[in-house]
C-alpha cells in the first residue's frame, strides 16, 4: 500500500483526537502529522514482527526504537498514524496519547 495524503486526511477525520504529538489531548497544540514521516514508519512497521493483540511498547517507545534503527525523525502521531494505516492486521489501543501498538521488541 503507497500512503498519500488522502489517506492521512482521511484517518484524521476517521480519529479527530490524533495529532503530531499522539492520541487524544496533549499539553501542546496540536499540529497535523506529515506525510514523509507517516512513509517512513509505515515502510519500518511492514518490516516487523507483529503481535496477536497490543503489546507492552507505546507507540512514544517504538517510535525511538525506529528513528534509532533508521536514523529517521518521526513524531508520535505520525507513527500512530502510520500503525493504523496497517489495521485491522496490526492492534493499537487507542486508549493513551501514547497507545499500545502490537509489535514485538527486543526488551
Amino acid at each position: 500500500m503507497t500512503v498519500t495524503q488522502a489517506d492521512i486526511d482521511a484517518l484524521i477525520a476517521a480519529h479527530p483526537q490524533l495529532s503530531e504529538n499522539g492520541y487524544g489531548r496533549s499539553a501542546f497544540a496540536p499540529t497535523p502529522v506529515c506525510l514523509d514521516e507517516v512513509l517512513a514508519a509505515h515502510a519500518w512497521i511492514a518490516e516487523q514482527t507483529w503481535l496477536e493483540a497490543p503489546g507492552k511498547s507505546s507507540s512514544y517507545h517504538l517510535k525511538h526504537v525506529m528513528e534509532h534503527a533508521t536514523g529517521t525523525y518521526v513524531s508520535n502521531g505520525a507513527f500512530i498514524a502510520a500503525a493504523l494505516l496497517h489495521a485491522p492486521g496490526l492492534k493499537v489501543k487507542l486508549d493513551d496519547l501514547n497507545p499500545a501498538i502490537g509489535i514485538k521488541t527486543q526488551e
